[in-house]
């Protein structure tokens, strides 16, 4: 009989005795970072300089299944997380690059924002808003530059169609470069 039947057979009283101790040192040991999504299953994944860990909506953070599946995950993944890359480009430098670009292109955008993002390296609004992902520090120059253009672009035409090309050609004549040159770079 696991510890987990027998909780089920005591009152309430003596069921904090029985169960094992959490460890939220375990999360900050390893920089884990605990999300909930709507999905069915446990994931973990590394990211620089720590963990993910995406539950179940319905799921508690501190649920001993979930510190079960990290420490299963953990000693999966050798318990080393992935180190942080140097910054190569500070988010002054990028500013800079926002503020000169805008300039040349005769766009004026209205807010220009960094926030960490998982899955894209920038978003521009129809507002005319620019967020810039923070990870972008962490690229060569010439390629947060692409990045730069890429949404300054974009306050122009909204889509990726020929016009966008066109304006890309015009302003980065390399940008087909650069682009294949991005989408190496994995961050997590």
């Amino acid at each position: 009989m696991s510890i987990y039947q027998m909780v089920r057979t005591f009152p309430a009283k003596f069921v904090r005795k029985l169960m094992p101790p959490r460890k939220p040192d375990l999360l900050k040991e390893h920089n884990i970072t605990v999300r909930r999504q709507h999905r069915s299953s446990l994931m973990m994944r590394p990211v620089p300089g720590g963990f993910e860990v995406y539950i179940p909506r319905w799921m508690k953070p501190t649920s001993p299944k979930v510190y079960a599946f990290i420490e299963s995950g953990l000693a999966k993944l050798g318990g080393k997380a992935p180190p942080i890359p140097v910054e190569q480009t500070s988010k002054a430098d990028i500013l800079t690059m926002v503020e000169s670009w805008a300039v040349r292109m005769g766009v004026q955008p209205g807010r220009v924002q960094f926030r960490a993002m998982t899955r894209k390296w920038g978003s521009c609004s129809s507002t005319t808003n620019i967020t810039l992902n923070t990870r972008l520090t962490w690229l060569p120059p010439r390629l947060a530059e692409f990045v730069v253009v890429h949404e300054l672009v974009h306050l122009r035409v909204l889509n990726h169609g020929k016009e966008f090309k066109a304006l890309m050609s015009q302003h980065l004549p390399d940008w087909v470069e650069r682009e294949t040159e991005i989408n190496q770079y994995r961050f997590g």
